[in-house]
């Protein structure tokens, strides 16, 4: 379900955990080792949906239920993580938005390249 998000070379899916470490070492309350001005601009690009996040919300729970972490805690980690949805899904939000109003407005580029609903009837 997020997997894409995560298959990439050793040395990328190292710096991944690295980062992921030194957000949530902050967010919990340890040092704050992440420059949080840096959560929304790195993920703009990625099309991570609220679908994706409510995904890795999921696992997070699940591991944490794996290492015994009590119940309440989970709850806790879950309401501070949610609060930076908006941060991590901004991007592709803005996206669809924009994408909306351009079907609305019929300027839809692959819609008309395709020729309209004659050409996806075709298709």
């Amino acid at each position: 379900r997020v997997r894409s998000f995560f298959e990439k070379n050793q040395r990328k899916m190292q710096a991944i955990r690295k980062r992921m470490y030194q957000f949530m070492s902050g967010l919990f309350g340890g040092p704050i080792l992440y420059d949080m001005a840096n959560l929304k601009p790195s993920h703009y690009h990625m099309n991570v949906t609220d679908y994706h996040f409510d995904v890795m919300l999921d696992l997070f729970a699940k591991a944490l239920t794996e290492l015994g972490v009590h119940p309440d805690a989970i709850k806790d980690i879950a309401a501070c993580t949610g609060k930076i949805r908006k941060d991590i899904t901004t991007g592709c939000t803005v996206r669809m938005e924009l994408a909306k109003k351009n079907m609305e407005k019929g300027k839809d580029g692959l819609f008309k390249r395709l020729g309209g609903q004659e050409g996806i009837t075709q298709f």
